[in-house]
């Protein structure tokens, strides 16, 4: 009954399966499945494990979504630097591969930043990411970006080259780094409306107060994660978060669930809890909570 069908709408359904799925099932078929499946413009989705035995150049100028996983760094190079990928809107690269660490990463920021109609990236990869080049071309395309773990920073250096990033979903460490402000200290996430932070040890929260200071038009402000730094659990500094202080006055979503490790006898936690009982935090859904042995845990949920 399949066979029934009109091209139109075979080529309809070929759109909703994924490139490898779509191979399989019709490539060798007969001479009219080879048509529709090679001779034709439908945008693809494409989720690639490791390398791959497709003839991927024959889909590659037709590829809108594009997942690679576990790819070494050089054939994700080589992918990315010697294919036409005009439809490319989405990319999504992830890797446990530790041979990403230092250069390959910074190369491969670079190459996904020259690609010309990427809308929307994902770089999930095991080691920290690196970003040295103070040349990266400037996308004027991306506006979503979701990253694993990367300094300061770089996240700084990076956010210069993506002008028109309205939502970020970021992973922050130090990774023994000395953030310095005064270097960034003029720039401004001008465009940046959503921020997702999760939270690695020895972030502080002058450090998170210092990127949201940046963002003059936040609207959406989420973070998780565990911390060392006893300044996050300043109720002024909170205050200044919530009420926005004229720096995003367009903030009305917080949503945060981090874990703060302080030792802390039962008279110093009693005094730290009782400092969070102020009429702001109870309209926030602003929760502080302590474990009595090396934790504090604080939440909130807040949209106005």
């Amino acid at each position: 009954m399949f066979e029934y069908l009109p091209n139109e709408t075979i080529l309809e359904i070929f759109s909703f399966l994924e490139l490898t799925e779509l191979y399989r099932a019709f490539s060798s078929l007969n001479y009219r499945f080879e048509c529709l499946l090679y001779n034709n413009y439908t945008p693809l989705y494409a989720r690639l494990i490791s390398n791959t035995t497709l003839p991927l150049e024959k889909f590659l100028f037709r590829i809108s979504k594009f997942s690679l996983i576990d790819w070494t760094p050089n054939n994700v190079l080589l992918l990315i630097t010697n294919s036409n990928l005009p439809r490319l809107t989405y990319l999504n690269i992830e890797s446990s591969n530790n041979d990403y660490f230092g250069q390959p990463t910074n190369e491969l920021i670079h190459q996904i930043l020259s690609l010309s109609n990427l809308f929307k990236c994902q770089i999930e990869l095991s080691p920290t990411l690196y970003i040295l080049n103070n040349q990266l071309p400037i996308s004027h395309t991306i506006q979503h970006m979701n990253l694993s773990m990367i300094t300061l920073d770089m996240l700084f250096n990076l956010l210069e080259h993506v002008p028109k990033l309205c939502s970020l979903n970021v992973w922050l460490n130090s990774n023994g780094r000395i953030f310095d402000s005064h270097t960034y200290r003029e720039y401004y996430c001008s465009n940046l409306k959503k921020l997702t932070i999760g939270l690695h040890n020895d972030i502080t929260l002058q450090e998170i107060l210092f990127l949201l200071q940046h963002m003059p038009i936040l609207k959406s402000f989420e973070m998780f994660g565990s911390v060392w730094d006893r300044g996050f659990l300043n109720e002024q500094q909170w205050k200044y978060i919530i009420l926005g202080e004229n720096l995003f006055p367009l903030l009305n979503k917080i949503k945060i669930n981090i874990c703060i490790r302080y030792t802390a006898n039962t008279q110093n936690a009693k005094l730290i809890l009782s400092q969070f009982n102020q009429d702001i935090f109870h309209r926030t859904n602003f929760i502080i909570t302590h474990d009595y042995m090396f934790w504090f845990y604080l939440t909130c949920f807040w949209n106005s």
